[in-house]
């Protein structure tokens, strides 16, 4: 099934929206979900699920900002949380004006999806919301929890999950990882670092991988300290399902643990034999 592809406006700022099932802009009256990527996807990475959702539902996938077909942003200042979360309200506004969405999320999609999730837009917007992620402030409160109440086993978790973590650490500095990617060194570490750890994920090598990858790293400067230092208290009433894969490498299950303080409806899932891609 090849989705129709269009786009959604506002000045300064064009984002690349793909569609399965149905032609943009006609009478549907299925319920319509929203798929948000990570990091170094783009939209069109969701077409396998999006295969399987259309089937049932109106599917809608689209380029983050600086992503794919979408405006080629770049630097941090682009892409703060509340700018990531206005253009996800202008994708549901233009594909779905009259009906909330179900959005799921992934990796950084999922991360965002929480602010997105807790705003009184996001209340009215959005039916539900599925998440492969904790928000940072969740991950924010594990670490902090660590080590306000040390003991041998918390060290070790805290110890543990430091180390996991550390390559969102690596892309938040300055130069560093831009250079990184432009002398070529990002594509070949990043596949070896896929292959090491979730053999069975599918590498995801475009032409325009090194140039999303830099642009993308926006979104660790502008967010990951910040909010790692000064994590907010989330809450929402949207029905919450997190996804937890068994063999997450960065995410495993143990992190989602605060996430039931967020949500009065929360679910937890596992999938079992998953990681991260």
């Amino acid at each position: 099934m090849t989705p129709a592809q269009y786009t959604v406006k506002r000045p300064g700022l064009e984002i690349s929206v793909l569609e399965w099932g149905t032609p943009p802009h006609t009478t549907d009256n299925r319920e319509v979900v929203v798929l948000a990527h990570g990091f170094p996807d783009k939209a069109e990475f969701w077409q396998a699920v999006a295969q399987e959702l259309a089937k049932t539902f109106r599917v809608i996938a689209f380029d983050m900002r600086g992503c794919g077909g979408s405006t080629p942003l770049r630097g941090a200042a682009h892409f703060k949380f509340k700018e990531l979360v206005e253009d996800l309200f202008m994708v549901i506004d233009a594909t779905s004006p009259t009906r909330p969405v179900h959005l799921v999320g992934h990796d950084w999609g999922g991360i965002y999806g929480w602010d997105a999730i807790a705003s009184e837009q996001g209340q009215r917007r959005i039916a539900s919301f599925t998440t492969l992620s904790p928000s940072l402030d969740h991950v924010a409160q594990y670490f902090r929890q660590r080590l306000l109440r040390p003991t041998p086993r918390r060290i070790f978790e805290l110890v543990r999950q430091s180390l996991r973590n550390s390559l969102m650490v690596f892309f938040a500095l300055p130069l560093l990882p831009t250079l990184f990617f432009q002398i070529g060194l990002g594509r070949p570490v990043f596949k070896w670092m896929m292959q090491l750890l979730e053999p069975t994920a599918t590498f995801p090598n475009y032409p325009d991988l090194k140039a999303n990858a830099i642009r993308f790293l926006g979104i660790y400067r502008a967010n990951l300290v910040q909010r790692m230092l000064r994590p907010l208290v989330l809450h929402t009433q949207v029905p919450v399902q997190t996804l937890q894969a068994d063999h997450d490498p960065f995410l495993p299950p143990s992190v989602f643990e605060q996430c039931p303080n967020s949500a009065s409806n929360g679910y937890r899932s596992s999938i079992v034999d998953a990681s991260h891609w």
